[in-house]
């Protein structure tokens, strides 16, 4: 009698070893739908209403693996928000990340058509908010660092972070969409004609209650000439950045290339040629996407094939 109650012991003990097994087998990451698409993007964007958050991302209760022990924190660009990440924020979810999502640059009591609109307070005010939210998400997740998406405006506020503001030490690397190191002439005509006009002062001055975040990526902005002369690169981070050919909005597109030990430089046509992705579209294209995950860790296959919104 004792012998068979040992074995049935010992057979609830196998079981339940299993049923815990499998538990923690199957916990994977509910699979999301991964949507490459501008509209969604843009749609996303301008419906979202605070906390912002994207699909798969800012879930405050998301544990890191030991297999990406690192949470990914994504930094929009300029007039966006946390929730603008219909492709890149459920990949990285779905791959088993930690995904988290800051929104920045929002002025006090925006509203009407720029309600939370991102990306217009003076880009050294908004890196102070991504290392408020950075702080929050090692504290939250118990993560050592993390690792930084970053897009257009997003690159310049990262770049202030890093540089100024302690980033360095907790962000191990940074993947740059579209960077603006040495700002854009996209808006020389306009500049150009303010200074014909002997208005530049007034011009500047104008903006900075709404958009001052627009002001610092211009080449002539005393922000990128601080960027530029801090060298632009922390020296224990590394850098990838993303260029396309057919970026209309950083102008011209190699302002984001910068050598450097700790710096990759891609041209997306270099790994595509048939990919004429623009400023917008590189954050919902697939090949980018798996430029992406192959940095951070997860080896994946690089798909190339014609952008549905080149140039765009």
């Amino acid at each position: 009698m004792h012998r068979i109650c040992s074995r049935i012991s010992l057979s609830l003990i196998a079981t339940a070893a299993l049923i815990c097994t499998a538990g923690t087998a199957s916990a994977e990451p509910e699979q999301l739908p991964v949507n490459y698409s501008v509209a969604q993007w843009f749609a996303d964007t301008n419906s979202a209403t605070p906390p912002f958050t994207p699909p798969g991302g800012n879930d405050w209760t998301c544990v890191p693996t030991a297999a990406h022990p690192e949470p990914v924190v994504l930094v929009h660009g300029i007039t966006g928000n946390g929730a603008g990440w219909p492709a890149m924020s459920p990949l990285l979810h779905n791959n088993g990340y930690c995904v988290y999502s800051v929104t920045y640059g929002i002025y006090p009591g925006q509203s009407g058509p720029i309600a939370g609109m991102g990306g217009l307070e003076p880009i050294p005010q908004s890196s102070k908010e991504l290392r408020d939210f950075v702080d929050r998400v090692l504290q939250q997740t118990g993560a050592e660092k993390v690792n930084l998406l970053t897009w257009s405006e997003g690159t310049l506020v990262a770049a202030n972070y890093l540089l100024f503001d302690g980033g360095d030490k907790v962000v191990d690397q940074s993947f740059n969409l579209v960077p603006i190191w040495a700002g854009t002439h996209a808006a020389d005509p306009i500049v150009n004609a303010a200074y014909g006009l002997n208005v530049a002062p007034e011009t500047f001055a104008a903006l900075r209650p709404v958009c001052q975040g627009c002001v610092d990526m211009l080449p002539v902005s005393d922000f990128i000439h601080n960027l530029q002369a801090a060298g632009v690169y922390a020296p224990n981070v590394h850098y990838t950045n993303l260029a396309t050919r057919a970026d209309t909005e950083v102008v011209p597109y190699t302002s984001g290339l910068r050598e450097a030990p700790n710096a990759t430089n891609i041209v997306l046509q270099d790994v595509c040629p048939v990919n004429m992705a623009g400023h917008n579209s590189v954050s919902v294209d697939p090949t980018v996407a798996a430029l992406v995950l192959n940095t951070f860790g997860t080896p994946t296959e690089i798909p190339c094939a014609p952008s549905p919104s080149p140039y765009i």
